[in-house]
């Protein structure tokens, strides 16, 4: 996370000391970060980074983000209170777009969850796909996406690795509410023979000003197969501030 806020510090300054250019840069970078605190009947404590980049030009759209989540609540244990990790989870995502017109393109993604307090120890997904934009004006935005690959899995009390095939459908919708708040809405579903995933988030932004925002956001993901003992839904509500660095 230290070398993710060192780079987006040095694209600030590198933004601050060019000169304004007549066209929009395709280059757009985002950092978000979230911490909560309670103390008294019930403690607890967590934290949520986000990092996102995007270049979008004429012919190729490339999107790079990582996502960091960590949460830790006291509990007794031999009649001592203790603070004891409850989650601890790390995504990276990767996706190429190759545009064959205004909407429609074919991409290329790469994503890879660690999860230390789920059924498993990591799923990786590499898949190619077709997507298509339905809508697109400076108000709302509406997409969809269609894709095939394969899926690499461990389970906790595995050794080796598992591979499977699966089909991926996914959708996106933005809407700008007023000239300072915007919605968005993402879901995605992966269906291969051992398990499927599917995962919703919403976020509703709202500009603090040129560079600052406050995201408010619920992420749930469903996996329909899990080891007994750990629960097929996860869900979670971030209230994150947000800094636009590009």
């Amino acid at each position: 996370m230290k070398h993710l806020i060192i780079f987006a510090l040095g694209m600030l300054t590198q933004k601050a000391t060019a000169s304004d250019d007549a066209t929009e840069s395709p280059w757009k970078g985002k950092a978000e970060l979230g911490v909560v605190n309670s103390n008294g009947n019930t403690n607890t404590s967590s934290s949520n980074g986000k990092f996102n980049l995007v270049y979008d030009a004429e012919k190729w759209k490339q999107e790079f983000r990582v996502e960091t989540y960590k949460a830790e609540s006291e509990v007794e244990e031999n009649g001592v209170d203790v603070m004891k990790k409850t989650a601890d989870r790390t995504y990276f995502f990767s996706k190429t777009d190759y545009k064959f017109s205004q909407k429609s393109y074919a991409y290329v993604l790469l994503d890879y969850a660690d999860e230390n307090f789920t059924s498993y120890d990591y799923i990786g997904n590499f898949s190619l796909g077709f997507g298509r934009s339905f809508i697109k004006d400076k108000e709302t935005e509406l997409e969809g996406e269609i894709g095939y690959g394969l899926r690499r899995y461990q389970e906790k009390q595995e050794i080796l690795a598992e591979e499977e095939e699966v089909a991926r459908l996914a959708g996106a919708f933005k809407q700008k509410v007023s000239d300072n708040a915007n919605f968005q809405q993402e879901i995605v579903a992966e269906f291969g023979k051992d398990f499927d995933v599917y995962k919703s988030i919403t976020a509703l932004t709202v500009n603090i000003n040129s560079s600052m925002a406050l995201s408010v956001g619920y992420e749930v993901q469903h996996t329909t197969e899990v080891d007994e003992g750990f629960e097929k839904t996860d869900s979670k509500t971030t209230v994150n501030l947000v800094y636009n660095f590009l």
